[in-house]
């Protein structure tokens, strides 16, 4: 006799819990698919910022890319509110047609990062918010240069650091649930070596859980 307590499968892509070095941003919202978690304060919120460039040539676009980028993330590193993260950066080889009358023509090149602002006891994501907006509009555009702004996230620093609170709860829960159904049940854990995983609760909360799955047999 089988009995499936819990089985979780969840699709992981490259935009959930888009890392970058110890800051993790959520990802998604709503139910969790796992008995075990645990609810954190956000310490960041997170927007995700796509830089591009549709001047004609490859090597311009190159060129203005690294310029611009040069010039937010100095802007960041002088800026006590401000955390740059960089994302994925692509550079298109293909040049603009000179027949086209669209604009823009050809493929763009953009570079992706994440801009951050840290919360804090008087700072909601509101105001963190503003102060990204205000960070991004005092930058100064290069010419065949834009910025693409996403939807704001919450964000936690290094959540691998909650692994082993979150693997002495499901100890417990996996202990708690033995009793009930006795000691003739074996008990096989699996996808427990999975990264900790964020996903945004509320508007000042992420909620950290692994994905593993609990199977008892008779």
């Amino acid at each position: 006799m089988r009995c499936f307590l819990s089985s979780v499968f969840l699709l992981l892509s490259v935009n959930a819990n888009a890392q970058f070095s110890a800051v993790v941003v959520a990802y998604g919202a709503g139910d969790v698919p796992v008995n075990t978690s645990i609810d954190i304060d956000a310490e960041y919120v997170a927007m995700p910022v796509s830089l591009v460039s549709d001047a004609k040539y490859p090597s311009q676009r190159a060129e203005l890319i690294r310029e611009l980028q040069s010039v937010v993330s100095d802007a960041a590193s002088k800026n006590t509110n401000i955390n740059f993260q960089q994302g994925v950066i692509s550079l298109s080889p293909k040049e603009k047609s000179s027949f086209s009358i669209s604009t823009p023509y050809g493929q763009r090149s953009s570079s992706s990062f994440y801009i951050l602002s840290k919360l804090g006891d008087d700072k909601d994501l509101f105001a963190a918010t503003q102060d990204i907006y205000s960070f991004i509009g005092g930058i100064h555009k290069l010419e065949d240069t834009g910025f693409i702004l996403g939807h704001i996230s919450l964000a936690v620093s290094s959540p691998r650091n909650y692994r082993d609170q979150l693997l002495e709860k499901i100890k417990n829960e996996v202990a708690s649930l033995k009793n009930i159904l006795g000691s003739s049940y074996q008990v096989e854990i699996s996808g427990l070596e999975n990264a900790v995983i964020v996903q945004q609760k509320n508007d000042k909360q992420v909620t950290l859980f692994i994905n593993y799955q609990i199977e008892f047999r008779e």
